[in-house]
């Protein structure tokens, strides 16, 4: 972890010196901007420019840098969010929450912009493709957020297709959902290299042997996604280009891939590349905006509809698909001995429908028609029962569908063999039907004498058939581990008054390549 810390003083400049005999209005632009131009960056400009690898018209970018700059109508509130896997959650940085990519962007937007106050939520969740967060948005961005940052490449894998490709079709989809958010935000992709890229190749002297086998550069789902870059003009920082040059060409000391990563993941050096890219982006668009001002015609184009799909008929869900939590009561219909309780912490709540009854009941109702977005309406959708499976206190339930819908009953034994509570996934595979009642009820078989049952949340597939996101994951039957999505670790934000959540304990990824020396 030492060997990725960032560089010192020396790697460091910025833009004050640049843009302070540049004039517009008679006033300096260094004056205008004065608070955006006290980051100091670690890349070289070169470096940072082939980062940046599309801009576009960046009309929904320019909108949310115009408000930072001049809040209309007075509007003083505003929302950044990201999501993405292990990478830009903060895996191996030093402190997760401080010196993670989208933290140090976060403290640095707080102080450039100080006629704003901005809230600025880390809802990234490791390990898990973008699938996932199609079906979950809002357990990890506000309906009302400004601008997202994304960053999947590294968990969505490889499609060796140009077209059709199955991440860049998965990746359009969570777009659409997010450009269609009630805030009407800005996108920005967040790329980094998959894989086994940020490696030297077999033969050379400095490859490690790791067990991630070798990609080249090209070996990667981020060129066929800047199609979407450019269809939905959602702008597209790459972590990769902007590194390889130094790092594999120029074996360049404090940029090499030794010096940036520890494994696929970047420290704390990688990291502060990443910032720069994004910091870069929005202190462009800032200057963009003192030299063209963003016009009525191009206000309107930041809330007109959506074009249709790049790919015919790829549609996503048009609300959430995952309600766990409080998002979970209104799916509730009947509760019959069950409350609704709270077994954790204000800050670590663990919310959840909980009975300790025999022949206690939970009625829930799930729309699980699919036909509206390309599915074939006879095919089966998978529905996942959030519930609680501990060691001690625990009862067994049948769950089965009641009205609406027809599906095969299951029995679940909440008992854990471990000494451990943990949420479960038990899946039922369902008819398609727009209100589809699934009930949850209690027996008297019982392998621990008691009969506590809690059931948590649901999850209906975003899509019919199998394959899908949950069950890729773990499924059925399997403990549901996302943390993040669960109540049992904080999702980080920042705001003014500094920072909240970011103390829980790491994640434990199960790493395919050794650790190199000297971390």
């Amino acid at each position: 972890m030492l060997r990725t810390k960032n560089l010192g003083p020396e790697h460091q400049w910025n833009w004050q010196r640049t843009w302070s005999s540049v004039e517009v209005n008679r006033q300096s632009v260094s004056s205008v901007l004065g608070t955006l131009f006290t980051y100091n960056f670690t890349l070289p400009k070169v470096q940072i420019n082939r980062g940046t690898v599309y801009v576009g018209g960046s009309s929904r970018l320019r909108r949310v840098v115009r408000d930072l700059l001049m809040p209309n109508s007075g509007r003083k509130e505003l929302k950044v969010a990201v999501i993405g896997g292990s990478v830009s959650w903060g895996q191996f940085t030093s402190k997760r929450g401080e010196t993670d990519w989208f933290s140090t962007v976060a403290k640095w937007m707080i102080g450039a912009f100080p006629r704003v106050n901005i809230t600025a939520r880390n809802g990234c969740t490791p390990g898990v493709p973008t699938p996932y967060m199609i079906m979950c948005l809002e357990l990890s961005v506000d309906p009302d957020v400004d601008l997202v940052f994304m960053e999947y490449t590294l968990n969505d894998g490889l499609d060796p297709n140009l077209y059709p490709n199955r991440v860049v079709a998965d990746t359009e989809r969570l777009v659409r959902r997010i450009l269609d958010l009630p805030g009407k935000p800005a996108v920005v992709f967040m790329h980094v290299p998959t894989h086994g890229m940020a490696a030297y190749e077999p033969r050379d002297p400095n490859n490690i042997g790791g067990t991630e086998p070798y990609k080249p550069f090209y070996m990667t789902a981020e060129d066929a996604e800047g199609a979407l870059a450019h269809y939905y003009d959602v702008q597209y920082l790459s972590l990769r280009t902007a590194t390889y040059r130094l790092a594999a060409h120029l074996r360049q000391p404090g940029f090499r891939w030794e010096d940036e990563f520890v494994d696929q993941h970047p420290g704390d050096h990688g990291h502060k590349i990443m910032a720069d890219l994004a910091v870069h982006l929005i202190q462009r668009t800032a200057l963009g905006l003192l030299f063209e001002p963003l016009d009525l015609e191009e206000l309107v184009s930041t809330v007109e509809s959506l074009p249709p799909p790049m790919y015919p008929g790829n549609v996503p869900p048009d609300r959430t698909t995952c309600s766990v939590g409080d998002a979970f009561k209104p799916l509730v219909v009947l509760a019959e001995g069950f409350e609704y309780i709270n077994e954790g912490t204000a800050e670590k709540p663990k919310p959840g429908y909980v009975t300790t009854t025999p022949g206690s009941r939970l009625r829930i109702k799930v729309d699980t028609d699919r036909s509206g977005i390309g599915s074939d309406p006879n095919g089966i959708v998978n529905v996942y029962i959030h519930h609680l499976r501990s060691y001690q206190h625990m009862g067994c339930a049948s769950i089965e569908c009641v009205s609406g819908c027809l599906c095969i009953p299951i029995g679940v034994n909440a008992k854990s063999q471990e000494t451990w509570s943990q949420v479960y996934l038990s899946r039922l595979s369902v008819t398609q039907s727009k209100e589809c009642i699934v009930q949850v009820t209690v027996v008297n078989h019982t392998y621990s004498g008691e009969h506590k049952f809690k059931v948590t949340g649901v999850v209906v597939a975003e899509r019919a058939g199998a394959g899908d996101a949950i069950d890729l994951m773990g499924g059925d039957n399997r403990a549901f581990m996302l943390r993040q999505h669960l109540g049992e670790a904080t999702q980080v934000t920042w705001t003014r008054e500094g920072r909240k959540g970011g103390w829980d304990e790491p994640y434990k990824l199960r790493s395919k390549l050794p650790r190199r020396s000297g971390e």
